[in-house]
Parts: structure tokens; sequence; C-alpha cells
């Protein structure tokens, strides 16, 4: 389920009789939107969260078969929708905000972790607890989860496979913010209207140039900053941007 209002692109999973876990067609639901999401110009920030009493349980196992992952039909034979999810979460040059509450596990727990921002409500259970059951991670935790909390804690979380509360996920950076479970909601809309009112085309290419500092030494990071910079400062927002410092009123920007 989708929905596009008020500059805000959001994905909501709703399978809550099943806590939200995920199917191949669901995934590639997901996939199709976000495909859409990326070229739609009045969609400027993307938020991903569950309808009901959870964000994401994982992965529906008995629906993919004895063999798991392994057993499901693919189109082209080669990429896992898992691995679209995420690949197009992190290639956006858009903010994505994961929005959690209840449980976030397994590959649920991936998703959120490809995220530019999660929000939390303080009822969350967070982490992966696939190792329990003789399951490797699957969808990028080993990658996103050292450079968000560490590399010791990384391990220690990924091969426990135990659950991580609220407070601890935003003692160690895992999460960016916790709310009362009874104003989620409000504040976490709150949070999201700040983000969509922000220059958003400028986050796109600062989320870029994060995404390639990742895997790229200092002298190319700095090449590729400039000629990101370059394309920005041909935006209608830092056009506005300039504008409103310089008669010293608050700016209105538009995400182009």
């Amino acid at each position: 389920m989708y929905k596009n209002e008020n500059g805000i692109g959001n994905i909501i999973l709703n399978r809550p009789a099943k806590l939200n876990a995920l199917q191949y067609p669901l995934l590639m639901e997901i996939v199709n939107v976000l495909e859409s999401f990326k070229k739609d110009k009045t969609v400027r920030v993307i938020v991903i969260e569950g309808n009901g009493k959870d964000f994401c349980s994982g992965d529906d196992l008995e629906s993919m078969g004895p063999e798991g992952v392994k057993s499901a039909p693919l189109e082209d034979g080669s990429k896992m929708p898992h691995h679209r999810v995420v690949k197009l979460i992190r290639e956006i040059e858009k903010p994505v905000i994961a929005l959690l509450h209840g449980y976030c596990l397994g590959a649920g727990f991936d998703i959120a972790l490809a995220c530019d921002f999660r929000l939390a409500a303080d009822n969350l259970k967070i982490g992966d607890h696939r190792t329990t059951r003789a399951h490797c991670v699957l969808s990028g935790a080993s990658w996103f989860l050292p450079r968000i909390v560490g590399f010791g804690r990384a391990t220690e979380i990924i091969l426990s496979g135990r659950h991580l509360d609220a407070k601890e996920a935003l003692d160690i950076g895992l999460v960016n913010q916790v709310y009362p479970f009874e104003k989620y909601k409000q504040k976490s809309l709150e949070f999201i209207e700040k983000i969509v009112n922000m220059p958003t085309k400028c986050l796109g290419y600062n989320k870029a140039m994060l995404n390639f500092s990742q895997y790229n030494e200092l002298f190319p990071s700095l090449q590729n900053e400039f000629r990101l910079y370059c394309k920005n400062i041909r935006t209608k927002d830092f056009g506005e941007g300039m504008k409103s410092f310089m008669k010293k009123r608050d700016p209105k920007f538009i995400g182009r």
C-alpha cells in the first residue's frame, strides 16, 4: 500500500495479521513503488512504515518454501528482491525515513538499516534473530550495521541474535529518535514535515556524497563532492537559499 501526499511518498507494509512479514509479491511491490517515487519529482521524502502493531517481523518463511529464499521465482533469475529494495533505498537521491514500532526484525531490520533516518516508538524491539534458527544475514546487515554502531557492537548483535529495546537502540545510535508510543505518529510527522520542507535536492546530493565516501578514499571523495556541489548550485533551492540569506528571511524550498 502506498500514497503520495504533500511531497511525502508513503510505503505502508500492510500484512498486520502476519506482523507485516515479507513475501515476494510484497517485496516486488515495494521495488515498483520505490522506482516510481525515484522518478516522481513531486516526491521529496520517502517514508516506509508498517500497518498495525509492528513495522516488520522479517521474512514470511512459510510462503518462501522449505528452502527459504532460494525457492522463490525471479523474473530475471539474478537479483533477490530484498537486494533490489535495499539498493533502491540507497541510490534514490531523496531522504528515506523508516518509522519503527513493535517488531523490526530480520529482513525488516535490513530495510530499516538501509534508510537515512530511523524514528522509533518506545515499544520497539529491533534486531536480527536469524542466527537462532541457523539463518545467516541476507540483505545488508553485515554492511550497514558496523557502519552505524561500530564493528564490535554489530558483531555482538548479529551473532547473538538478540533483540534491542528502543532505549538501547537510541543509546548506540541505531535509531535517531525515540518517541512515546502515544505520541509516536504526531512526533514522527513533525520530523517528516521538517525534512520535506528542507532543500531535498541538496539533501539528495549530500546522501550521494556519503554513499560514495563509504567505498572511496579522500581525494576521489573530494572530487565527487565538488562535482555534485556544482550540480547543486544550479538548483532553484540554492538560489532561494542565497536570496533568503541576503534578505534575512526564512527560505521557502521546493526540492528542485
